[in-house]
């Protein structure tokens, strides 16, 4: 049986799971200890809870530090999931194709109209009903259909948030002192003070009379 030694543990390769485990006792470790768990807790610490290693290349017999990065079981899973079946599932592909296809038919059909009719007169009380929600910018309670982004009260209060969180900010060059600035990417804004502002206006003036 083919095995490697890694600072003085052996490691056989599982033929069942394919990876390469140790049957002796690593830090107290009951169930054996596999090479490239070993390989990133000796380079960057306990794995915690809930989080597993993952090989980049996909080669489990790759065990290198740099073929190695640590996942959330969850995202771990996932990754695992989209590759299995885009790898075992060729025909995916063609059935998920025609069914694009085919569904737009479907929906204008007689069957299809008769379908989103009884499933619309279902679920309408709960599409329509409302809620309440508190305003994140001036705190007002407010009722609304819950559609995912009920965060504001108005399109007033939406837009005063983003204008004090500096959501739409750019950065501008003072067409007066050259002076980098921070403005609203709406704002016709093209000093970077008031004192430069002055200076802009006085040249425009300026140069309206002399036209």
């Amino acid at each position: 049986m083919k095995s490697v030694i890694v600072d003085g543990y052996r490691f056989v390769k599982d033929k069942q799971s394919g990876y390469w485990q140790c049957n002796q006792f690593i830090a107290k470790e009951i169930k054996p200890k596999r090479l490239h768990r070993y390989m990133w807790e000796k380079y960057h610490g306990t794995i915690k809870p809930g989080y597993d290693v993952h090989h980049i290349d996909k080669n489990k017999d790759n065990n290198d530090i740099s073929n190695l990065v640590c996942l959330s079981s969850h995202d771990h899973q996932h990754l695992h999931g989209v590759e299995n079946v885009k790898n075992n599932h060729e025909w995916f592909a063609e059935f998920h194709q025609l069914g694009i296809e085919s569904a737009p038919k479907w929906h204008a059909s007689a069957e299809g109209h008769e379908w989103h009719m009884k499933h619309y007169e279902m679920m309408k009380d709960k599409l329509y009903s409302k809620k309440e929600f508190v305003c994140e910018q001036c705190g007002k309670t407010f009722s609304a259909q819950d559609n995912g982004h009920n965060r504001f009260c108005s399109n007033a209060c939406k837009s005063k948030w983003r204008r004090n969180n500096h959501i739409d900010d750019v950065e501008r060059t003072c067409v007066i002192c050259g002076n980098k600035f921070s403005a609203n990417k709406y704002s016709k804004k093209e000093t970077c003070s008031r004192s430069c502002a002055s200076k802009l206006s006085f040249a425009k003036r300026r140069e309206n009379k002399v036209n």
